[in-house]
């Protein structure tokens, strides 16, 4: 019996860790809008200032996000409406918490603080 020799593909090596792969950045424009889309999802919230999220008024909706250190840190200032007869401040604690930990879980960012701003209050807005 005469061995034949068989040839075995190249093996791979392990791949590199991610980090040394490559980066990921995410603009401060992206932020802005997961912030904005979270603060909608919340009851009492009954629009956003400036133009971002599902479904809401241009006049408004604004959100804005700032990235510091080294893009791994979040800074989020949200001007939004809140329905009457709401509490403005219940209201404004969960849109704080909420937006907060949907923008961490998404981006994986640490968010250092979430300002708010209730610029209105609307009359017969979403309550639930």
């Amino acid at each position: 019996m005469t061995a034949t020799a068989v040839r075995v593909p190249r093996q791979r090596a392990e791949p590199a860790p991610a980090e040394e792969r490559g980066r990921t950045d995410i603009g401060e424009d992206v932020v802005a809008g997961i912030a904005a889309r979270a603060a909608c999802e919340v009851s009492g919230v009954a629009g956003l200032t400036g133009g971002v999220g599902p479904g809401r008024s241009r006049r408004r909706v604004r959100v804005r996000a700032r990235i510091t250190g080294n893009g791994d840190t979040a800074t989020l200032r949200l001007r939004l409406a809140v329905a009457y007869p709401r509490s403005v401040l219940e209201v404004s604690r969960r849109v704080r918490a909420h937006t907060a930990e949907r923008v961490a879980y998404m981006t994986g960012m640490s968010v250092r603080r979430v300002d708010i701003e209730v610029a209105e209050l609307v009359r017969g807005g979403r309550t639930e």
